[in-house]
């Protein structure tokens, strides 16, 4: 195979050519959609009266909760999120009404004429009130396993904690968009930024009142995403869509960045109570978690999000007697919905704050802590999975080999001896990642293949990119099997015409999913070119009986030097023959399934194993810091593109450390976000990121892995970002032993630490 390029968008991203929604001129007749956003966090609605917005010029229409021709609803996995509240308003900045007009200045100043009347009601805004109250989307969930009560007893120490992590914004470059466009047969095309075009045009069916055939999402792609346009696209894509319907001419969405940060869901928060116990030499005997999460206003995947939070509580730590308790709680803040890790940094973070209380109680290694309860081949996870090939071990020992480990740490001890006012410390973070969605029907995708007469090849799966070099991936896996080229090949938009009922591109599975799908649809195209290419070789004087090579865009027969043929020349003769040169793939995930009742099952196809090593120097007085080092090793089985692999990784660490440690989510006592733009929102920049930046990936011979080998790298390395978290605990602990870090650890938090 030809050497790969970096990746297939490249070219187009740094040479500014990348076209993404709304880029396009604008059409002809085209409306621009403005909203009238609730201006409280929970109130009853006593009257919306937008008959001054309706007759300002340029106005086309003014759309809100009786003009929806179906049923008012976009919640999916539990029914409980109008398109437009009638009645009752459930977060600050929820839409409720959409102006249609000529231009966006005209657009936006009608809905400055539209009045609301409204009866304020007290918002739940915190975890803790929301749960004392009961407000929970669904029952509690449970996983246990073992005899926790009884293991407590025998455990020579018995630790308790509360543990909080906070909300993270998407911060995608590209703020939330859609453009419908009305076409022949009463069709409603919509150019939709979401990362599930079936969840799009299933809703949007329900909402307008017409056949799902009737609405064709297409993604070309996204400018980032993160989980933030998984759900949280779902709206704007119905919004565009019911425009359209009603007014008969294209309608647009294009959020500002204000708008985008206040109107959607963020990572959601976790508050957690536990207890833990162990031996004199640390091994973890018996563990008692409840997690509560911050929902806001509408369930979205709060639930799924939960669920893989306690999935994760054990990381990858084996524990004979654990009880897991999740509870999804209901506020009055913007439904908050996936964001990469999707609960299980939140469940991780969790027991690593537990095993770093018990190595400071028992004056042992952190490290050494966590090797002696990591999990080996044939232990028992608490939901019941038996781990394979497990990788703890040896990723915890080869990240303190590269990190030095020993040596830092003695000269941590000394710099700290010397130094009054900055102090270093170091944190470990070790990775156990399940890989597939938890809700098994999702683990399905299609493929659909044509080859065309010349040689060139065109691949539509339902995968969506969004930087992330899907397809490049699913380019190289297709490659692969034609023994083809790399650039011969074209990866098209997603788009529910070529590819239906796709699941979202998300938990990781985008690559294992669409990658095998598409590798099944090339394998039977090349098990119709063979017979073919048999025929010619033997025409040329080879065995008819001989092995068919496809490779480099040549097929040859195996061992013999005879003349070749070029793969056109293959394509060509089939054609003329009569043979099928377009396939269909379809892959479903095999061995899934879990009784949420029993608690019990096998949720993943395989898991990620890595681990981190951060060391910070923390200037005590002004609460600044400096990462003076990261290492990773990251387990990728056999990588299908170690640069694109590397880039996930290195990207994902970034946005992890961001997460816990300048990216704080401010809300007032009204439930109104005040960190909504750059200017009071911090993520990392350039230079924020380590002084020395060590990633190794592993390649591993798994049993359990995907497509060729592979395994994900979307979500997995944004945990290692928590090494971090607890280099800035370890530093602070230098000073003040029993000092408690708040999340995020912002210079705030870590002079308040101090205090």
């Amino acid at each position: 195979m030809a050497k790969l390029p970096y990746h297939i968008n490249g070219k187009l991203h740094v040479s500014g050519s990348s076209r993404f929604i709304g880029d396009e001129a604008p059409l002809s007749g085209m409306l621009y959609a403005k909203f009238f956003f609730s201006p409280v966090a929970h109130a009853r609605i006593l009257s919306l009266n937008h008959s001054r917005a309706k007759i300002f010029p340029g106005v086309h229409a003014v759309l809100c909760a009786q003009d929806v021709p179906g049923e008012n609803m976009i919640g999916h996995v539990i029914k409980d999120e109008p398109l437009f509240p009638e009645s009752k308003i459930m977060y600050q900045h929820q839409p409720l009404a959409m102006v249609l007009a000529e231009d966006e200045s005209i657009a936006e100043a009608a809905v400055g004429l539209i009045g609301l009347e409204y009866e304020e009601l007290p918002p739940i805004l915190e975890i803790t009130e929301a749960d004392e109250r009961g407000e929970w989307y669904i029952p509690e969930r449970k996983i246990e396993r073992g005899d926790v009560k009884g293991a407590f007893k025998d455990c020579a120490h018995i630790l308790e904690g509360s543990s909080f992590s906070g909300g993270q914004e998407h911060f995608y470059m590209e703020s939330q968009r859609v453009r419908a466009i009305p076409v022949d047969h009463d069709l409603i095309h919509l150019l939709c930024a979401t990362q599930s075009t079936m969840e799009v045009q299933e809703v949007a069916s329900h909402v307008l009142g017409i056949p799902a055939h009737r609405i064709a999402v297409e993604v070309p792609r996204l400018g980032g995403a993160f989980g933030g346009k998984e759900r949280a696209a779902t709206i704007w894509g119905v919004m565009a869509a019911l425009g359209a319907y009603l007014t008969r001419r294209p309608v647009q969405i294009i959020l500002s960045r204000d708008e985008d940060m206040r109107a959607t869901g963020k990572r959601h928060p976790f508050l957690s109570n536990w207890k833990i116990g162990c031996d004199a030499q640390g091994k973890i005997r018996a563990w008692d978690i409840e997690l509560m999460c911050n929902g806001g206003a509408y369930a979205d995947l709060s639930v799924a999000i939960l669920e893989r939070a306690m999935f994760h509580a054990d990381n990858i730590y084996h524990i004979p007697n654990a009880r897991i308790r999740g509870r999804a709680c209901r506020t009055n803040l913007p439904p908050n919905t996936a964001f990469r890790g999707f609960g299980g940094p939140q469940g991780i973070f969790v027991i690593e704050s537990a095993i770093e209380k018990i190595a400071r109680i028992l004056g042992k290694d952190p490290l050494e802590i966590r090797k002696i309860n990591a999990y080996q081949n044939g232990d028992i996870a608490p939901y019941g999975q038996i781990i394979k090939d497990s990788g703890a071990t040896k990723t915890l020992d080869l990240v303190a080999k590269n990190a030095d480990y020993q040596n830092s740490l003695s000269e941590i001890r000394k710099f700290n001896k010397e130094n009054r006012i900055l102090k270093q410390g170091m944190g470990i973070m070790p990775v156990k990642f399940g890989i597939s969605f938890t809700t098994a029907f999702l683990n399905q995708g299609s493929a659909l293949i044509w080859i065309y007469i010349d040689g060139s090849v065109s691949v539509s799966t339902g995968g969506v990119e969004m930087g992330q070099e899907l397809n490049s991936k699913v380019a190289i896996v297709v490659a692969k099997v034609l023994g083809i080229p790399f650039e011969r090949i074209r990866v098209e938009s997603s788009h529910t015409q070529r590819t239906g009922n796709a699941s979202p591109t998300a938990a990781s599975t985008g690559s294992d999913i669409n990658g095998n799908a598409a590798r099944i649809a090339a394998e039977k195209l090349r098990a119709n070119l063979e017979p073919i290419a048999a025929k010619m070789l033997a025409e040329q004087g080879n065995s008819p009986d001989a092995r068919v090579i496809f490779e480099n865009g040549m097929v040859y027969c195996a061992g013999t030097e005879q003349p070749k043929l070029s793969f056109t020349q293959v394509v060509v003769r089939a054609h003329q023959e009569r043979v099928a040169l377009g396939a269909y793939g379809y892959y479903a995930t095999p061995d899934l399934w879990f009784d949420r009742e029993l608690g019990e099952g096998r949720p993943f196809y395989y898991y990620v194993y890595g681990a981190a090593i951060a060391r910070v120097e923390l200037n005590t007085l002004s609460g600044e810091h400096r990462i003076i080092s990261t290492h990773i090793v990251h387990e990728n089985g056999k990588s299908l593109h170690q640069e694109i692999d590397m880039g996930q990784v290195t990207g994902a660490f970034v946005q992890g450390m961001g997460w816990c440690t300048m990216e704080e989510v401010v809300a007032d006592n009204k439930g109104r976000y005040l960190s909504a733009n750059p200017s009071t929102y911090k993520i990392p920049g350039i230079r924020d990121i380590p002084e020395k930046l060590d990633i190794q990936l592993v390649e591993s011979d798994s049993s359990e892995a995907s497509v060729f080998g592979s395994k994900a790298t979307g979500e997995p390395p944004l945990i290692y970002g928590m090494a971090v978290f607890f280099a800035l605990q370890d530093a602070i602990r230098s000073v003040k032993p029993e000092a408690e870090l708040r999340f995020p650890a912002t210079p705030e938090a870590l002079i308040s630490a101090l205090q």
